[in-house]
């Protein structure tokens, strides 16, 4: 069973090509993934290496973040490892968030913006398959987006990891991160764009909404490093249980106020 039909198909390649023809979404496609997955982990790893550890400041707070099982790290294999289970995956889970958020602004709030909404509210595909087709379009491409970012990153510090002489970066934590976490947030990223569309005049106004979603993920980096709590496996999962549930709520939600009135508002 085909889970597009050709006429929603056909929506989705329209809507690739429309977001990467507007600049802003292009530019957040590309440019946001190279500055978290390349060039702040590279940025990072020179630091370490040219650096001495005596002239950074904070080592010794940052060196008691280390958990159990890395307390035998030296300083510069610690501060790497900060960085790779500490920093990095907040960095990363920005990715999806912004290049969601984004690529949905551009299908459903730049329809309009367009004028063309009216267009293919005159097709024969139903206001149901319409939605579908954009949500599924902007969910694959930032799950493309997410996914090639990781490659890049794993590449990155695997180089790290051979250099430092560490273990492989790989664990539970990164599992949950990109197999369940980074899926939730997507989905999140684009039905949150829907839900707001509605109210949006303009696809800028739009994507500086969009900015408040944002906020739950600064305030997990903030409360690692001011050591309210730390991370782990157990509850990466329950935070990703939680959004899975939170998103399969707003998408029958979004997809129940999707309606033509509001679409031409």
């Amino acid at each position: 069973m085909k889970l597009l039909s050709s006429a929603e198909q056909a929506v989705v390649n329209k809507d690739f090509g429309e977001i990467w023809n507007t600049r802003m979404a292009r530019n957040t496609i590309i440019i946001v993934p190279l500055i978290m997955v390349l060039f702040l982990p590279v940025m990072y790893l020179l630091m370490i290496f040219f650096i001495p550890a005596n002239q950074m400041n904070g080592v010794d707070q940052m060196m008691q973040m280390l958990p159990r099982e890395a307390a035998y790290f030296s300083v510069k294999q610690g501060m790497f490892y900060i960085m790779t289970n500490v920093v990095c995956p907040m960095f990363f889970l920005m990715i999806p968030l912004m290049v969601s958020s984004v690529s949905a602004a551009s299908s459903f709030v730049g329809e309009k913006e367009r004028g063309t909404i009216q267009t293919l509210l005159l097709t024969p595909l139903s206001i149901k398959s319409i939605f579908k087709a954009k949500v599924l379009s902007c969910v694959f491409l930032s799950a493309v987006a997410t996914g090639i970012s990781f490659l890049v990153f794993a590449c990155v510090i695997s180089v790290g990891d051979l250099l430092l002489g560490m273990p492989f970066f790989l664990n539970w934590n990164w599992l949950v991160l990109v197999l369940l976490l980074a899926p939730g947030i997507t989905v999140f990223g684009v039905i949150f764009m829907v839900l707001v569309s509605g109210k949006s005049k303009s696809y800028m106004e739009s994507i500086q909404t969009s900015g408040y979603i944002v906020l739950p993920l600064v305030l997990l980096f903030v409360g690692q490093f001011t050591g309210l709590f730390q991370l782990n496996a157990l509850i990466l999962l329950v935070i990703a249980a939680v959004l899975l549930v939170v998103d399969f709520l707003l998408w029958f939600v979004s997809a129940r106020s999707f309606t033509p009135e509001k679409l031409l508002k």
